[in-house]
């Protein structure tokens, strides 16, 4: 197949080494694009700016390695595309209140008057990624702050994707920037990746369990739930790495579960592998404190896999009418849906795989 261009993707220093859905996304992304004719690079480090037609950057609430990357593409005359992902600052100012990550120095930090603030906290945030990483002679792109330079991403884009048309509204209010409708795309997650091959070690763990898929870290709220849950006496199976950033949080997390006699974690998972793993469980349970459009709820309904929800979402205009969804503060709603969860049902694809990927490439091709 001739080549139809090149696709250089952007995004932050560990991208892969730190994976995320955001780490996925690209995946099928870059899948996409290839499977199309384009030529693929990836831009994540420090190096210089590869050569490409068009420029595809991800998560708005991390600018401290697009911002600066994208000031060159533009000043190269050259476009990009930004994927959002935008977590709503609302949602994240009461996770942290109520669950500071961190230990004792996160409690102090996000319940002082400049921790409360999304734009403050995520300013020193970046200033202490920056000095862990060794890469002082980046603390100049602190500036300007960190609202200003979302603010420039999103008014220098030559389109915006987001992954569900509730993600707009929030942008809007967070970062006091209109979004032009001409510009802004919307561009759901597709299942990709994902199979169901014979002999997937431990999945009898599964049978009848309900199913936590996501990354061992406080966001996803995933100790709170192994605990409760183990309270109830309901069987339950973990399946998630740590988040390599919060390793006291990972620790407490593998105490109680070694300790729990109905909760089990399997913390090494391959992705491609969780066909199975969906196709046995009773239900997924999605106890998070702050989502977008997670992946791990698309996954499950693809697979027969029935879901219980968070209302801390914003692609419940994607799910089928009838998902429970529960208030991850509340134990009392989560316990209520677990034990009755919707039957099983056909594999049902929530998004359409084949216009995703139109649409994204057909974004490409109006760009280039």
């Amino acid at each position: 197949m001739s080549v139809a261009g090149t696709v250089c993707f952007v995004a932050r220093l560990d991208f892969v080494t730190k994976p995320g859905g955001d780490t996925v996304q690209w995946q099928m992304y870059d899948r996409a694009a290839r499977d199309a004719g384009w030529s693929t690079v990836c831009w994540f480090g420090d190096e210089p700016m590869p050569d490409a037609d068009v420029y595809h950057a991800f998560n708005i609430d991390r600018p401290l390695e697009l911002y600066p990357k994208l000031r060159r593409v533009r000043e190269a005359d050259r476009p990009f595309v930004l994927s959002t992902i935008h977590h709503p600052n609302a949602w994240l100012e009461k996770f942290r209140a109520a669950h500071p990550p961190g230990g004792h120095l996160g409690a102090v930090f996000y319940r002082s008057p400049v921790g409360r603030s999304v734009a403050a906290g995520e300013s020193i945030k970046e200033l202490a990624r920056l000095l862990r990483q060794g890469r002082i002679g980046r603390v100049p792109d602190l500036v300007p702050g960190w609202s200003a330079r979302v603010r420039w991403l999103l008014r220098e884009a030559a389109a915006v994707t987001l992954l569900a048309g509730a993600e707009g509204p929030w942008i809007e209010r967070d970062f006091g920037a209109a979004l032009d409708p001409r510009r802004t795309v919307i561009l759901p997650n597709w299942v990709e990746g994902i199979s169901a091959p014979a002999g997937v070690p431990d999945v009898e763990a599964a049978r009848d369990a309900i199913l936590v898929v996501a990354r061992i870290e406080a966001r996803k709220n995933v100790l709170q739930a192994a605990r409760w849950l183990e309270r109830a006496g309901v069987r339950a199976l973990f399946l998630g790495r740590p988040n390599p950033n919060e390793p006291g949080y990972a620790r407490a997390f593998e105490q109680a579960v070694g300790m729990a006699r109905h909760v089990r974690w399997i913390p090494g998972v391959p992705r491609e592998t969780l066909a199975g793993y969906y196709a046995a469980g009773r239900a997924l349970l999605n106890p998070s404190f702050v989502e977008v459009s997670p992946l791990v709820d698309i996954e499950a309904l693809a697979h027969g896999c029935p879901v219980i929800t968070t209302r801390y979402a914003l692609h419940h205009e994607l799910l089928p009418a009838g998902i429970p969804q529960v208030d991850p503060y509340d134990e009392a709603t989560v316990l209520a849906a677990v034990p009755n969860p919707p039957a099983r049902m056909p594999p049902r694809l929530v998004t359409d795989p084949a216009a995703c990927r139109r649409t994204l490439l057909e974004t490409y091709w109006n760009l280039a």
